[in-house]
């Protein structure tokens, strides 16, 4: 054994180490719209605190045509306007993978932290993944709502800005703001792409353009960036933005653990009490998203034959599109779609080319005359990132195996004597000190 050798590693355990600061704001979009659609609150949908109903409502429709002259007598009969009906029902849900925290797993950790601890520390850990795949369904279910314009079009091309200088045209949201006015909806609230972000940065340092126009009273507080709607879209050839009237939508969300379905014991903290009361091995309660304020229904179980808890989180949900409340063609339900010119790069002297992003490449490493199995991993070095398993490996399966749990950012896989990984650049590395790792790009 060397000096260098002898040398004992000290620990630093991170907790809370994946970042939350990813606001998916067609989300808070839609969070923020509630309060001002009154017509269903998510009370509505429940005859008690736990029980999802489904909600009827009687509404009288607009008329949309009036046929009096005045010369009519209010002696005769007249035109009977019934309320029509609307059924609603909550029929989606968002939930996470079912986890599993070990009991024993907690001895190899050092410091002060609780079973409970490192339970938050898993859930903190995938939330962004969770919440990413709620806005992602979230989005495209307001793509597949897109009702038509007033004029009876899908769509509308707007002039928002000038690609290469940043400068607003404010064409673009004026002719939002009439196409609303002229179909009888309020305000709209504006989601979309790369255009509504560059135009909230813009109006944040605008001031007076050529034409006199002052372009920081351009803001709009109920303007939000996401590209989610980009994606949701699925066409890169433009840049796509979603506005709607708020009362003509409503997204809401129920808990199924509330009321008598919840238990005493109600968030992920109460892992601890689970283990040290000695009997209780359950929980079904709720837990808040820090970012969007949305309410998690939280169900744990505790295992005590196998030392181990496995906990998920799930969202019932729903968005609501609401009957018409103004008259307009059949299809016009105040969720409109407008697009503007895809982003182009620079355009240098010698001219310019569309801005594309990069392809990714399937990269493998041949096992084969590299490595001899069973092989014992000490130290893994790979992809910038140190590890140090102590574990020993049967055949390329394992190692893949040990790759995927010690390496963050990648997934590998296995073809025959080959590890295989999907990305934009070869990753190279070394196996105790000694055996070289060096991805290429598969023929």
């Amino acid at each position: 054994m060397s000096f260098k050798n002898a040398m004992q590693a000290t620990q630093k355990s991170i907790l809370q180490y994946a970042k939350q600061g990813q606001p998916y704001e067609v989300l808070a979009a839609l969070l923020a719209a509630r309060q001002f659609n009154t017509t269903i609150t998510e009370t509505d949908l429940q005859a008690e605190a736990g029980k999802k109903r489904q909600l009827k409502i009687n509404y009288y429709p607009p008329v949309c045509s009036d046929a009096g002259t005045g010369n009519e007598s209010i002696c005769d009969p007249g035109i009977v306007v019934e309320p029509k009906q609307v059924f609603f029902e909550i029929s989606r849900t968002t939930a996470s993978a079912v986890y599993q925290l070990n009991r024993d797993d907690i001895r190899f950790v050092d410091g002060n932290y609780t079973f409970s601890d490192h339970a938050k520390a898993a859930i903190n850990a995938a939330l962004p993944a969770v919440r990413r795949k709620l806005a992602t369904e979230a989005a495209a279910l307001m793509v597949a709502g897109v009702g038509l314009l007033p004029d009876g079009n899908e769509k509308r091309m707007l002039p928002f800005l000038d690609k290469t200088n940043g400068n607003i045209n404010p064409m673009g949201l004026w002719e939002v703001e009439r196409i609303y006015r002229d179909a009888g909806f309020a305000n709209p609230f504006i989601v979309g792409g790369t255009d509504v972000f560059h135009w909230r940065k813009a109006t944040e340092v605008g001031g007076l353009n050529e034409q006199g126009q002052n372009i920081s009273r351009m803001d709009r507080a109920n303007a939000y960036y996401d590209n989610l709607v980009n994606d949701a879209f699925g066409d890169a050839t433009t840049e796509h933005i979603l506005a709607f009237d708020p009362q003509m939508l409503k997204f809401v969300s129920f808990n199924r653990n509330a009321g008598i379905f919840a238990t005493d014991l109600q968030n992920i903290d109460a892992i601890d009490a689970i283990y040290q009361r000695g009997g209780t091995d359950y929980i079904q309660g709720v837990m808040a998203d820090p970012l969007t304020g949305l309410l998690w229904d939280l169900d744990v179980n505790y295992d005590k034959c196998n030392y181990r808890w496995t906990f998920q989180w799930k969202l019932e949900w729903d968005i609501f599109f609401m009957p018409p409340m103004v008259c307009n063609i059949p299809g016009v339900n105040g969720l409109f779609h407008f697009t503007t010119c895809a982003p182009v790069q620079f355009e240098c002297p010698e001219g310019g080319t569309p801005l594309t992003g990069g392809t990714s490449d399937t990269y493998e490493w041949d096992t084969t005359g590299e490595v001899t199995f069973p092989l014992y991993v000490n130290k893994l070095v790979l992809a910038g990132q140190t590890s140090f398993p102590n574990e020993t490996v049967a055949d390329v399966t394992e190692l893949k195996d040990l790759f995927n749990a010690n390496v963050t950012g990648y997934v590998f896989g296995v073809d025959t004597t080959k590890i295989t990984y999907t990305g934009y650049s070869a990753l190279s590395g070394q196996v105790n000190d000694a055996t070289d790792i060096s991805f290429t790009a598969a023929p």
